[in-house]
């Protein structure tokens, strides 16, 4: 079973996440609130295998990493102007930046993770991501 603890120790935080960012404490209790068969589903949403290795979490090579994604998929231009906002606002962008969906390099053990408005909104698009992931890209 996962903890928080584990996790945490387990992990490699970058590009703008620490293990004490507000948006990782969230994210490390959503990993840790997983069932066996969720467990299963992140592991090949980010590793591409559903299994660990010998030792778990920590035996991974590369070290499993979280980054901060930057919000793309709801800008409209090089700008970060909204594609049909007519009148760009705070609450208009937070809107805008739940868009966006957590993504992977498999090869590198690499997670993406946008900071999400809440802790709700971060487990609804990883779920997401994680399911309708699963058959978009594999290797024989």
């Amino acid at each position: 079973r996962w903890t928080v603890e584990m996790l945490s120790e387990c992990l490699k935080f970058d590009h703008g996440y620490t293990a004490s960012s507000p948006f990782m404490t969230q994210f490390l209790h959503i990993l840790a609130e997983f069932n066996p068969q969720e467990q299963r589903q992140f592991l090949k949403f980010v590793t591409g295998c559903p299994r660990l290795p010998p030792g778990g979490l920590s035996a991974l090579n590369p070290r499993f990493t979280i980054v901060r994604k930057n919000f793309s998929s709801a800008r409209g231009d090089n700008n970060g102007t909204p594609p049909s906002a007519s009148v760009h606002t705070p609450m208009n962008e937070l809107a805008l930046e739940n868009l966006d969906l957590p993504s992977v390099m498999t090869c590198a053990n690499y997670l993406k993770l946008p900071p999400y408005t809440s802790k709700a909104v971060m487990k609804e698009k990883l779920l997401y991501a994680m399911n309708e992931g699963q058959h978009s890209f594999n290797l024989s």
